[in-house]
């Protein structure tokens, strides 16, 4: 399960019996044989138990795990790649170790680093650690195994995954921290994890914090109640995490075995690892040597996502609220330190209002700067300049949002105007350049207001049409300060419809009306963009994956196709009309003001975004 970059992951608690290693092996058989993953893991010991105690001494139970441990290589008929739990006798010393298999051959072998020999834990009572071990590869089944400090790679593929057990997840050090500076960017923790009151938490951040700081993703899993109960209960909790991102999670107790599975994008973890210079400078710190083991993923004709893919990949999905909250203080403290940085005599604010999503939002956080520096609302001075194609509902809803935060209002039609430049230059078509015109006109009239009125032109644009390079050159494109360049359009939309249900609440009819109507810059009549370059949803979801993930045209074109069960036809013309805009747009970005940064991307020139306007890309 293997395509484009995506790898299908599985963690596994079966239910075991401990001590009855026939009952295991049906059971791991069961799942494997069911299971349509890349890579599954199964809990620590998961062929004898955890909680095998003393039998680990008894001869027998030993040779019978490891008949058991082939039985299970030899019967299986999953594909992928599978790690198992076992205790291995090498050379008259115990290890608990992670058994990696794939199509009947044995990869590797790696044993437990950190032993618990703590409250519950008595690990070394049995075990031997296999931290700083010499062994290369050990002799099982009468064949050679990789051992030790190991990594599994498909080079072609960029897959490089490590395995760690249980403690080894919670030390100061782990090994998955220097398999992760040696280059593995996948992870696979096989646990027999003691729950407690407050511990799932403790795990979960655990989890989280290393698939952050390791760029990679971790894949938890431990063996539940089916290990004795005598002292203690085990955890069934299985996580798998990415670059700080819980996938997915499941932490029930249940009767039966649980398979949780989820997608990992590692063509995204490669690509960001390649931008992290403190990753690459700390690659001098790997302590320990390592194989890489050969091992390949076949790619899968017929791949499907455990889950629908999010259309709107730039909306958190968790704590919604609170990251609102955060953007909103982000656009509106950036601008009051703005506003702190100019001369008294031109701090106030000029800003052009159409009616529409972007004016709406700059307007709204303009007017909470000036609150917050205890300065009138009047001080901001909001300019409608209807045109030709201004409808009648955007002119009023621009009145009315401007009257309802009592702001400075000014009215400048510009047909006039707009005409008697047309005829001096002796144009007459209504195409791009009379388009062109109306938008540097309101511009001219803003930055001429500034000058007046002792103020600096507020830009409204977003992020979204910044990259699709949707503004005029020298038009709308250039203000003093982009307040919404930080944020794609469902942002925007996201943010308008909080502030109608939260601060201002008396303006939510026309804030409402402004969400609902057709987007439009009304320089033509009847236009509508999304008509023109696509819908916003679509695009953002493109611009996230290209720039947050780094996915190339061929591999968005397939996630358009799964997100927004279009066909492949229509996903190429979305894919082909983004990509040339973003690219051929670039020499508008190249001079693009000022404005605050509010999620993981942005296209300032100066900031985030290198790229020669000359590029060319097919």
């Amino acid at each position: 399960m293997y395509k484009h970059g995506w790898i299908k992951v599985s963690a596994a608690t079966p239910k075991i019996s401990v001590g009855d290693l026939k009952h295991n092996k049906d059971v791991i058989l069961s799942i494997l044989n069911q299971t349509a993953s890349a890579i599954i893991v199964f809990p620590e010991l998961s062929v004898t138990g955890y909680t095998s105690s003393d039998l680990f001494y008894q001869e027998s139970y030993i040779a019978e795990a490891k008949e058991t441990l082939k039985e299970i290589i030899e019967e299986t008929t999953y594909q992928g790649v599978y790690i198992l739990g076992a205790p291995l006798d090498l050379y008259g010393i115990l290890y608990n170790c992670a058994v990696i298999v794939k199509q009947k051959k044995i990869l590797g072998v790696v044993p437990k680093h950190y032993l618990p020999n703590y409250h519950e834990f008595y690990e070394k009572r049995w075990f031997h650690t296999g931290f700083k071990t010499q062994m290369k590869s050990i002799k099982l089944y009468g064949k050679d195994v990789p051992f030790g400090y190991l990594i599994f790679e498909d080079a072609e593929q960029g897959i490089r995954f490590g395995v760690e057990i249980c403690q080894d997840l919670w030390a100061a050090y782990s090994p998955s921290d220097d398999m992760s500076l040696a280059g593995a960017n996948l992870f696979f923790n096989l646990s027999a994890s003691t729950e407690r009151v407050g511990k799932p938490m403790v795990r979960r951040h655990l989890v989280l914090d290393h698939s952050r700081k390791q760029m990679a993703a971790y894949v938890y899993t431990s063996s539940g109640h089916f290990e004795s109960s005598s002292e203690v209960v085990y955890s069934a909790h299985k996580l798998i995490a990415s670059q700080g991102v819980m996938v997915a999670e499941y932490a029930d107790f249940d009767m039966d075995s649980t398979v949780l599975s989820a997608d990992i994008d590692i063509a995204a973890i490669n690509y960001q690892k390649r931008q992290d210079s403190t990753y690459r400078d700390m690659h001098m710190l790997i302590q320990n040597h390592y194989q890489f083991i050969p091992v390949v993923f076949e790619t899968s004709d017929h791949y499907h996502f455990e889950k629908p893919l999010n259309q709107k990949p730039f909306i958190p999905t968790v704590d919604l609220e609170s990251e609102i909250k955060l953007a909103n203080h982000l656009q509106t403290f950036g601008l009051i330190k703005r506003i702190d940085s100019l001369p008294k005599s031109s701090s106030k604010i000029v800003i052009g209002i159409s009616g529409g999503l972007d004016s709406a939002l700059a307007l709204i956080v303009s007017h909470q700067a000036m609150i917050k520096l205890g300065r009138s609302p009047k001080d901001i001075i909001a300019v409608t300049m209807p045109a030709n194609a201004t409808s009648k509902a955007s002119k009023s809803a621009a009145n009315r949002l401007m009257e309802a935060l009592g702001v400075t209002r000014f009215e400048i039609p510009i047909h006039d105007a707009v005409d008697l430049h047309l005829k001096s230059i002796q144009h007459e078509d209504k195409d791009i350049t009379y388009e062109n015109a109306q938008a540097r006109m309101r511009t001219l009239i803003l930055m001429d207001l500034a000058n007046k009125h002792g103020g600096f032109v507020l830009g409204t644009g977003d992020l979204s049409e910044i990259a699709m390079g949707w503004m005029t050159y020298n038009g709308d494109q250039m203000s003093m300060y982009g307040v919404n360049s930080g944020l794609p359009k469902t942002w925007v939309q996201l943010l308008i419809d909080y502030h109608a249900k939260h601060d201002y609440q008396h303006a939510s009819d026309v804030l409402n009306h402004i969400l609902k109507a057709p987007i439009t810059p009304e320089l033509l009549e009847n236009q509508d963009t999304e008509a023109s370059i696509g819908r916003y949803d679509v695009n953002d979801f493109i611009l996230y994956h290209h720039l947050e993930q780094g996915a190339d045209e061929q591999k968005i074109e397939w996630l358009i196709q799964y997100a927004f069960a279009m066909s492949e036809h229509e996903a190429k013309v979305y894919v082909k009309r983004f990509f040339g805009r973003f690219y051929s747009q670039q020499f508008k970005r190249q001079t693009l003001p000022e404005g605050p940064k509010i999620l993981g991307i942005s296209l300032s020139p100066r900031g985030q975004y290198r790229m020669p306007s000359d590029v060319k890309r097919k």
